[in-house]
Formats: structure tokens, C-alpha cells, sequence
């Protein structure tokens, strides 16, 4: 016992050391290479059966000509399900014979049956299915069920790394197993295959979460010791299928997936990247495609192991390696599909990737969890089953951590696209707005573009906090409805904006972009069923955007009690909304449908005993009934197309139901529960600002030369550029903290913390941008960099929200009462 406590944690440690230290990667990867090469033929270690009746069989039913004499039969030391053997003589080709373990099994588990129905079935219809020759059902021949095929030449790698394979070729292999897999989930199964294989049904995802927690729990029960962790796995798994709904559903459609569509279940042709044979159908039945896609994706989450087939590249420079990234292999079978309602489903769900995979780790562990137990009974089918079967907690691990990590990898996700697919459009979108005329104030195709493949990224709505499903914090607003994008916490949020801030388009491409964000979380919050479904769902869907009136020229506006603008209740269910606006961003916008507007509530209905924080309403005004009267500029940009502009409400009746949110003289509650996490989601973005400024910065300063030597050997450089980083990683714990504060304990508790970021990160961006602007010389005044914008941006966070000198005072008023 004390030994097989020690060696998982072994194994553990190494996942943790490969895992954030990819340095140790080039040696575990030539470990999995050395074991991936002890891999091959071997004598028999499960005995076959009767030679001779196994010969007479191939020479009657499969029409192998097959010479007993000469007959000799290998074991594959690869694999460990169904023992696999290949059988050669002089008067024959080689063959390959599968059979099923003998002893005791799981129920429904290794049908070389089913395995053989699906060979028959797929090899004419463009699938690499390997040739099937016979099924033999007749246990006295073998011992066990067995079926027969015909033996694929080609090359076989037996690890995610193409081991064996030259550098240069291994792009083009790991995109051809891709279009594999496309060509599979292409292939419509005939209707006997159909039947077979029990009908066409929904939920799959779901039902292997069930089908495969039954599997663990048998294993074990034959093991006699149960697995830590396992039910807040399988819980955890039921939650996220569950909120995920119709997006991983494969709609009564009839498609094949592989169930373990890895390199090693594949050969290769000698001379060619072409899949000439998909192997091992054991777990084959209908299911979802992406299943199969995800685990073909896996090595890109797993870090690099010395386990063969089980080892991944997670970490690794893959250009140095030869391997393409996972965008590539999604992108290769994509556009391999042939079947246009398998596409369609495809594109669903492939924003949940990241579940399906979840799903495959822990699939593979209840498999793994399985070997060990047909090993401690010695029924296993390799001679390493026992080390393999070990690996199961480890693999439950990675499920669970998958799951818990889901706002890191969205942080990591969230870079890859900005500067692989924002930050290469940002120049030339920004200078079209920055040209001026009518076409600075149309949507741009190629914004357009970049949010369909953010949404198809699973990118989209990330600031709507919450599963969808259970117990759900203040902030944590989507539902089944009106689903997010998946994270659970601010903090986690957070770091997604510090990467959005990188790009000054970037949050748009989001659909993460102010004043849309607080907007949306209002009307999840505090809308009516109806309200929610004429506004929020077309906000969510990116079909629309919205603005946000408060700030009024007129008067003192960062004491709000002194606003003019009013909504009056007129007694007969309609409210009367008049008043004059400026500084509301995005209603220069063509796609702005709704204005929440902010006014003095009035009206025999209002209760004249509240408080003055209790004397104004906010109401939804669609925009056929707001006059734009100018664009605004911010120290001349006039960001376009969004914009800012000066408004007026000019006596608009409205239904009360359809107008007024949360009810008359709410307003502030609203303002308030808007502007926390809001000025979270601004101050993260700053930093990230302030980042991509220092990254262009350093570059700059490497290259340009003055008075001698290069701007970075000047000590008032050096100094300035320091002092900035201090800056901005001071800033970003300030945030962190603050975010933390909003999820534990919400926004009245943490007011000292939202009015800390307040003063100090637009301060700390203003700042440390002037900074670096100035060692850019002349260009860094000019829009051919982002600066002089990321600039001006931050200029105004120093008064949005409110001015700083609000904000110190409510931070000296409650330091003093603590």
C-alpha cells in the first residue's frame, strides 16, 4: 500500500514539475519516445487458442490461405484492451486477429462484435477503416469471440509527437489525422449499422459522463478501494453537460465517432501523410464528432510525460517540435467535413471544447481505472498494465483541473486571439475611424469577421459571470437562457480584461465592450422576462448595442442628486421621460437600439418620505426616441464608430412595463450594483493597455539610437521603464485584491477597495503611458502607434465614474471610521 501511495505521488509530482516547468519537456518527450519504440511484437502473452482450428477458420470463413505449418502469431505489446494479435506464413498475407479477454469483464465492454459491424460498415463509404475478413462468434475456436482483418503496411507512431517521423512532415500528418476524423464523422452510417449500434439517440456527452462513472465505480468495487475525488469530478461533469445544453447535443444525428481518435490508433502510409487504416473501434458507437475531436486535441492540454501514448506538448514551443497548434488541427477538419448538419453541430459546439475534453480525461482514467482492475486479476491485455493502471488518479486529476482552470486557459485563449487575430487588423481599422467621414461611423467586415470567430471560439459574453446552473453568487448572472461564457468569479474575469486591454478594438471582438458589458449585467439582473427578451438576448447575440445616459451638461453631474433629467409616472401606466444628456458613449453608433437612461423620478407614485438616494429612476428608451444631437471628441478622438455623443430625451411617453427597471426610484441601487465590477473590467484593461505599451516600448527602445548608443542604455530610459513596471504590477494586485473583495463579499463591503482602483490605476495609466510616449519621440503623439489613444483613454477614467477626488474622499471617510 505504502508503495502505491509513493508512486502516485510520483507521478503526480512529475505532471506538476512538466507542467510549469516545460524545460524538463525535451527529456520526458524522449523518454515517450524510448518507450514508444519498445512498443511493437511480441511473443503471445495471453495464449491464443488452438492453432490448427484457428487456421482452419481463416481458411474457410475469412479465405486466408494460410499455411499451419509456417503459421507464426505475434502479440501487439501496443494497447490495452482487446488482445491483438498479427498472424503471417509463407503462403498468405499477414492478418490481424482481435479478440475479446477472457474472464470476467465489465457488461458491454470489449464487443469485438460491435468493432467488426463498424469495420463492414464504414470501409466503402471514404473511411479508413481497416479491411475486415470474418467475426467469428464460436467461443471453442479461441476461447472468446474474435474477428479478423487484414494487416495495414504503413507507419505507426505510437506517441502524440509522430516520434520516428521526420520534423518537416509533421504538420502535414497531425492535419491529415485530422481530415480523418472528418472523413469519418462525414460518413453517413447505413441504418443496419444504425440499429446496431442502438438507434438514433441525443445526449450523448451526458451519457457518457453516466456510462463511464458506472465503469469507475465497477473498477472500483473489483479493486476494493474507491478514488478520492472521483463524485466532485463526475458532479462537476453532470453540471457543466447540463448548462451547456442544446450547444453539445448531436440532434438525433446519426454519426460515428471513433471514441479514441489518437496517433497511436492510426497508420500512416510509408510514403505519404495519408491515414490508410483508423484502428482499434472498440469504444466506437453515435455520438457527438467533437468528442472525437477533443481527444484528438488532448495532447495540447497535457503536459509532456514519460508515458507514451499518454504524453502531450502542453507548454512546449511547437514550432521547434514540428507540430501544428491546435487552431491549425481544428481548422484542417473543419473544412474536411462533408456532411453539412455535421458542420452545423460541429460549429456549435465547438465553443465547449473545453468540456468534451474534460470528458475525455475522464473517460481515459475509468478506462485506465479498468486495466488496473483486469490486472489485479490477471486479465490483462499488455504487460504494462499494471504501471498504466496507476496512472488513473492522475488522469482524474487532469479532468478536475481542466474544470478548474477553465479562467486560465480562457486568459491564455484570450491572448492567442488578440495578437494572432485582433492586433494584425487593429492598424487599419483604426485608421479607416481615424480618416473621418461617413464610412468611420459603418460597421466595419472585418470587426464583423473577428467576432463570428470569437463566438465560434467560445470567446464570447466571458464578462457574464456564472455556469448557468445551481446556487449563484450576486454577480454570477447567466442561466440556461441567457448563458455566459463560462467563468465563475470576477477575479477571473479580470485577468481576461487585462489581456482585452492589450488591443484598443479587442473588447468589441468580445462582445466584452463598455457600455454593452454593464448594461447587459443590469438587465440580467434587474429586467423583467420581457425586457430581458426584447434587449438582453439581442445584446447577448451581438445583433445590437446599447448606451448609458447619465452625465448631463447642464449641471455638476458627480453629485448625481443634482441631475435635471426626469422620468415622471403620469398614473395610467406610462412614464414621461424628458431631459438632456452628453458624454454617452456608443449612441453615435448605427447599431445602438436602447439607451438606459438615468432621471429624476417624479409622480403622485413616488413616496415622498425617501431618502435623496432613492429619488431616481432608470428607464430603457429605444433609440427611434433619443435625438443625438454631436459626436464628442476625447482630447480630439472621436471613436468611431462607437463615439460619444450629446443627447436628448424631448418628452417621450413610454410603457411603464416595458421602461422602467427594477420600479420608480430604483436608479441608484442599479447604478451602484453596475459600477463595481464595471470599474474592475476598466482597470484591467488599463493595465493591459499599459502592457502592450511597454512591449512596443522595450522594442523601441532596443532599436533607436541617440547621442550614441541605443535609447535602452540611458539611465533616464532604464529608470522610466522600471519605475513602470513597479507601476502596473502594483496596479494589477490592487485590482485583484478588489475583485476578490466583490466576489466574497459584494460591492457595499468593498467600496474602500473599488474607490482604491479608481484613483490609482487611470493615475498609474496616465503615468506610466506619458512615460513611454515620451520616449517615442514625436510618433508617440501621433495615431501611429496606440498609445497617444491608449492615453487618452485612460485620461478619461480619471473623471468616468466619477471624478478622483470623489473616490479620496470616500476613501479617507472609511478609513477613519476603521
Amino acid at each position: 500500500l505504502l508503495f502505491v501511495v509513493w508512486r502516485r505521488a510520483m507521478i503526480g509530482a512529475l505532471v506538476e514539475a512538466c507542467r510549469y516547468f516545460p524545460e524538463t519537456a525535451l527529456w520526458c518527450r524522449r523518454a515517450a519516445a524510448r518507450s514508444s519504440r519498445s512498443a511493437g511484437e511480441t511473443a503471445p502473452r495471453q495464449a491464443i487458442g488452438d492453432r490448427a482450428r484457428l487456421a482452419a477458420w481463416l481458411r474457410a470463413e475469412a479465405g486466408v490461405s494460410v499455411d499451419e505449418a509456417s503459421m507464426s502469431i505475434k502479440q501487439f505489446s501496443h494497447g490495452q484492451s482487446n488482445p491483438t494479435y498479427v498472424v503471417r506464413s509463407a503462403t498468405s498475407e499477414a492478418v490481424v486477429v482481435r479478440k475479446r479477454p477472457g474472464g470476467a469483464l465489465l457488461r458491454g465492454a470489449h464487443d469485438v462484435g460491435r468493432e467488426h459491424a463498424l469495420a463492414v460498415a464504414l470501409r466503402g463509404r471514404g473511411v479508413p477503416a481497416p479491411r475486415a475478413l470474418g467475426y467469428c462468434a464460436d467461443e471453442t475456436v479461441l476461447g472468446t469471440a474474435f474477428w479478423c482483418y487484414e494487416y495495414a503496411e504503413g507507419r505507426h507512431f505510437k506517441d502524440a509527437y509522430l516520434s520516428g517521423s521526420p520534423r518537416e512532415e509533421r504538420v502535414e500528418l497531425s492535419l491529415e489525422a485530422a481530415r480523418a476524423a472528418a472523413a469519418l464523422h462525414s460518413a453517413e452510417p447505413p441504418e443496419d449499422l444504425v440499429e446496431r449500434l442502438g438507434g438514433r439517440r441525443e445526449g450523448y456527452l451526458a451519457r457518457q459522463v453516466r456510462t463511464w462513472t458506472k465503469q469507475y465505480r465497477a473498477a472500483d468495487e473489483s479493486l476494493g478501494a474507491a478514488t478520492a475525488g472521483l463524485e466532485e469530478v463526475v458532479s462537476g461533469l453532470e453540471a457543466d453537460v447540463a448548462a451547456a445544453g442544446e450547444d453539445v447535443d448531436e440532434a438525433g444525428l446519426a454519426v460515428v465517432a471513433h471514441g479514441d481518435l489518437r496517433y497511436d490508433n492510426m497508420i500512416f502510409a510509408a510514403d505519404s501523410a495519408r491515414v490508410v487504416a483508423l484502428l482499434d473501434w472498440e469504444l466506437g458507437a453515435l455520438g457527438h464528432p467533437v468528442a472525437d475531436l477533443a481527444y484528438l486535441l488532448m495532447p495540447y492540454r497535457v503536459p509532456p510525460l514519460p508515458f507514451g501514448p499518454l504524453s502531450g506538448f502542453h507548454g512546449l514551443a511547437l514550432a521547434r517540435h514540428g507540430m501544428p497548434s491546435a487552431e491549425q488541427v481544428t481548422a484542417a477538419y473543419r473544412g474536411a467535413l462533408r456532411r453539412p448538419e455535421v458542420a452545423a453541430i460541429v460549429e456549435r459546439a465547438l465553443p465547449h471544447v473545453d468540456l468534451f475534453s474534460s470528458v475525455a480525461y475522464f473517460r481515459l482514467a475509468a478506462i485506465v481505472r479498468g486495466v488496473a482492475a483486469r490486472a489485479s486479476t490477471g486479465n490483462a491485455a499488455a504487460a504494462n498494465a499494471r504501471r498504466v493502471g496507476a496512472l488513473a488518479d492522475v488522469l482524474l486529476d487532469v479532468s478536475l483541473r481542466q474544470r478548474r482552470s477553465a479562467h486560465t486557459d480562457a486568459r491564455r485563449r484570450v491572448r492567442d486571439f488578440v495578437d494572432g487575430e485582433v492586433i494584425p487588423l487593429e492598424a487599419s481599422l483604426l485608421e479607416r475611424a481615424y480618416a473621418g467621414g461617413e464610412a468611420a461611423w459603418l460597421p466595419a467586415p472585418e470587426l464583423e469577421a473577428l467576432k463570428a470567430r470569437a463566438k465560434q471560439a467560445g470567446l464570447w459574453n466571458l464578462f457574464l459571470l456564472g455556469s448557468g446552473t445551481g446556487e449563484r453568487g450576486p454577480y454570477q448572472l447567466a442561466t440556461p437562457e441567457y448563458p455566459g461564457g463560462g467563468l465563475e468569479t470576477l477575479e477571473e474575469y479580470a485577468l481576461v480584461c487585462e489581456e482585452l486591454g492589450r488591443s484598443l478594438i479587442a473588447p468589441e471582438c468580445l462582445n466584452c465592450s463598455a457600455p454593452d458589458t454593464g448594461n447587459m449585467e443590469v438587465l440580467a439582473q434587474f429586467g423583467t422576462p420581457s425586457q430581458k427578451k426584447r434587449w438582453l438576448a439581442p445584446l447577448l447575440a451581438g445583433e445590437i448595442r446599447s448606451c448609458y445616459a447619465m452625465t448631463e451638461p447642464a449641471v455638476a453631474s458627480s453629485d448625481p442628486t443634482n441631475l435635471r433629467a426626469t422620468v415622471r409616472d403620469l398614473g395610467d401606466g406610462t412614464v414621461l421621460v424628458s431631459g438632456r444628456k452628453w458624454w454617452t458613449s456608443g449612441a453615435s453608433d448605427p447599431r445602438c437600439e436602447v439607451c438606459l437612461f438615468f432621471g429624476r423620478a417624479e409622480g403622485d407614485a413616488l413616496d415622498p418620505t425617501r431618502g435623496r438616494h432613492a429619488r431616481h429612476t432608470m428607464v430603457l428608451v429605444p433609440m427611434d426616441r433619443v435625438t443625438v444631437h454631436r459626436p464628442l471628441r476625447v482630447l480630439g478622438f472621436d471613436d468611431a464608430p462607437h463615439g460619444h455623443a450629446e443627447i436628448s430625451v424631448d418628452d417621450v411617453v413610454l410603457d411603464k412595463r416595458d421602461a422602467v427597471l427594477l420600479g420608480h426610484g430604483a436608479a441608484f441601487k442599479i447604478a451602484q450594483a453596475r459600477l463595481g465590477p464595471g470599474r474592475v473590467h476598466h482597470c484591467m484593461r488599463a493595465i493591459g493597455a499599459c502592457e502592450r505599451a511597454l512591449e512596443l516600448t522595450k522594442d523601441r527602445v532596443r532599436s533607436r539610437h541617440a547621442f550614441g548608443k541605443p535609447l535602452a542604455d540611458h539611465g533616464t530610459v532604464r529608470a522610466d521603464l522600471a519605475r513602470a513596471r513597479l507601476d502596473v504590477d502594483a496596479a494589477r494586485l490592487l485590482v485583484r485584491d478588489c475583485a476578490r473583495a466583490i466576489d466574497k463579499t459584494g460591492n457595499k463591503a468593498a467600496r474602500k477597495q473599488i474607490a482604491m482602483i479608481k484613483v490609482a490605476v487611470p493615475q498609474m495609466a496616465c503615468r506610466v503611458l506619458d512615460s513611454l510616449m515620451q520616449m517615442w519621440g514625436g510618433m508617440g503623439l501621433s495615431t501611429d502607434t496606440p498609445l497617444a489613444h491608449m492615453y487618452a483613454q485612460a485620461r478619461v477614467l480619471r473623471q468616468a465614474d466619477g471624478p478622483d477626488e470623489v473616490h479620496l474622499e470616500t476613501i479617507a471617510k472609511l478609513e477613519l471610521q476603521e
